[in-house]
């Protein structure tokens, strides 16, 4: 069963419960009402064309009544993108503050989710984290605490050989006392190809980056990064280069002056960490990105006791002219009335200069609009998708649902801002012991669109959905990346945008719609033999006569398969 939530956008569909034991929605209780019993809750919600689909579900694909999943990880196998594992972390009951490290593959592109269980069960773990190698073999990162579950004992790296289906034993990757650990592994076909890099807060001395130059079969002793970046993201470039985007923390936390926990924004590189000869070396950064980074330690914002999602850098590993191209996008405290926007910085040098920043949310300034948690990825055909939480619709920092841009030139320019989910309460259903809906959430670009986990409460819980978002300008509900591959719509100007979304002249549509069909077949067999004026359009030859030679012309600049008009 579907449910589509899409009408709802002021309030919370669900109209949003308050936290207790057992949290039940008013959308529950109706179906409770109806005799449905709470695990036949459907698990997908939609929003127009988008639809979310609950990943961490029991065999028969049902929601888990009572538990709690957050902090979602997900990646992409890419020599089978329809094979993905999402990791969370996996609270059994939300009475307890006992998580586990949890995960889940689909071999049908997200259709259907396996949630086998935790990775390691009975250990204690948070902070998950995926990626996988050229190969498709998967690589789960995980805080790991001790026995007695009262500190970080390591960090750990457990390796799928098979899809997600089953792990490998895990791998000590140091990260004593550590926190909010990420990953990123070399898919860059060079000599530095399946190289697996970790970075983390909250670590000894400052060393905070280990490296792994055998496929994650044993890990270096950790390094550290000048002004130690954190809540961040890292990615390699297209020759093995490593990239990191993060914040730079103040050195105490001050409970008495808020606005002396501003973060700053950095960028580090490292040229060398491909080579496995060399100890790895960085430079950073500050950069501006039109504001600074908040922590939400206080009641009254989305995410109560949480952060505001990391920063996150990608890389343009296309053929084409913005390949290299880095790219760092952040949510931020901006200048004026609003409390947060999510923006975007770009370099074309490799991270030597940066542009200036570009608010992407559309929304007008208000402080009742929060932005946040912002998630970006570049797919292989250059685009960069952005989605985000969004309380715009609500007016109300309890109520979000996730909005989507993208660009096609390289992030100077951005398209009209959409919703893709149904409303949800970020505020409800916290596990004993986190007072927040967790720390990030994941974006993966593809060619036709991007790939994202997420957590909601769509359930009165907290649970973690897989959701497809695609370039749509023309709203039939299909990427336009296939509309325009399939030649369902034109593209005359290849600039990835479908003509009708255009305000262009296309040549041979005579009728304005943008479109070169049956249609404009037409108006010229209808002029054959007429006279004409010289440079009439429908004289496709230039021959100074309308006649059959011109509409067979126009059949081979039709802009849709047998010139149909729809």
């Amino acid at each position: 069963m579907k449910i589509d939530l899409g009408q709802a956008a002021s309030t919370c569909p669900l109209r949003c419960a308050p936290p207790a034991k057992r949290l039940v929605t008013a959308l529950a209780a109706s179906m409770l009402t109806a005799g449905w019993t709470q695990s036949a809750i459907a698990n997908q919600y939609s929003q127009g064309a988008y639809i979310s689909t609950q990943v961490n579900v029991t065999a028969d694909g049902k929601n888990i009544v009572g538990d709690a999943a957050n902090e979602p990880s997900l990646a992409i196998n890419p020599l089978d993108p329809a094979n993905m594992v999402v990791s969370w972390r996996q609270f059994d009951s939300v009475d307890s503050s006992f998580r586990q490290g949890g995960w889940a593959y689909t071999a049908d592109a997200g259709a259907h989710w396996h949630f086998n269980g935790t990775i390691t069960p009975g250990e204690g773990r948070s902070n998950p984290t995926l990626d996988v190698d050229a190969l498709g073999n998967f690589y789960y990162q995980s805080l790991h605490f001790d026995p007695s579950y009262t500190f970080v004992q390591d960090i750990q790296v457990i390796k799928s050989l098979d899809g997600g289906r089953s792990w490998e034993a895990p791998v000590f990757a140091y990260g004593q006392g550590g926190d909010k650990a990420q990953m990123a592994v070399d898919r860059s076909g060079g000599t530095s190809d399946g190289h697996v890099y970790l970075n983390w807060r909250d670590c000894l001395a400052e060393k905070c980056f280990v490296r792994s130059i055998d496929r994650g079969a044993s890990f270096q002793p950790p390094l550290a990064i000048p002004e130690t970046p954190t809540f961040g993201t890292m990615r390699v470039g297209n020759d093995g280069e490593l990239y990191l985007a993060g914040r730079r923390e103040p050195p105490e936390f001050d409970e008495e002056h808020q606005d002396r926990n501003l973060h700053h924004h950095l960028f580090s590189r490292s040229l060398n960490a491909r080579d496995p000869a060399q100890t790895p070396t960085f430079d950073t950064r500050e950069i501006d990105l039109g504001g600074l980074a908040p922590l939400f330690l206080f009641k009254q914002n989305p995410n109560q006791y949480g952060p505001i999602g990391d920063v996150q850098v990608g890389v343009d590993s296309s053929a084409g002219a913005m390949r290299g191209q880095l790219y760092v996008l952040a949510t931020v405290d901006p200048p004026g009335a609003d409390n947060l926007d999510i923006t975007f910085v770009r370099s074309g040098d490799g991270g030597d200069t940066w542009s200036a920043p570009i608010r992407i949310n559309d929304d007008a300034q208000s402080k009742n609009n929060w932005n946040w948690f912002g998630m970006m990825g570049v797919a292989p055909n250059s685009r960069i998708d952005a989605v985000w939480y969004d309380t715009r619709d609500s007016g109300n920092y309890k109520v979000s649902r996730l909005y989507y841009s993208y660009s096609w030139d390289g992030g100077q320019t951005w398209s009209k801002n959409v919703p893709v989910s149904p409303a949800f309460d970020t505020t409800i259903a916290y596990p004993h012991g986190s007072t927040k809906i967790g720390d990030y959430s994941t974006l993966v670009s593809g060619k036709d669109g991007a790939s994202l986990a997420y957590t909601a409460t769509y359930n009165g819980e907290q649970d973690v959905y897989y959701l497809n978002v695609f370039p749509d300008c023309n709203q039939n509900g299909q990427s336009d990346v296939t509309d325009i591959e399939r030649r369902r719509v034109g593209d005359t100007n290849t600039n990835h945008v479908p003509d009708v979304c255009e305000a262009i002249t296309v040549a041979g549509d005579f009728d304005g719609d943008r479109d070169v069909d049956q249609v404009d077949i037409n108006r010229i067999l209808a002029a054959r033999g007429s006279k004409i004026a010289a440079g009439d359009p429908r004289d496709i030859d230039r021959n100074g006569v309308v006649n059959l030679l011109d509409a067979r012309k126009l059949v081979q600049s039709c802009t849709r398969p047998k010139c149909a008009t729809n």
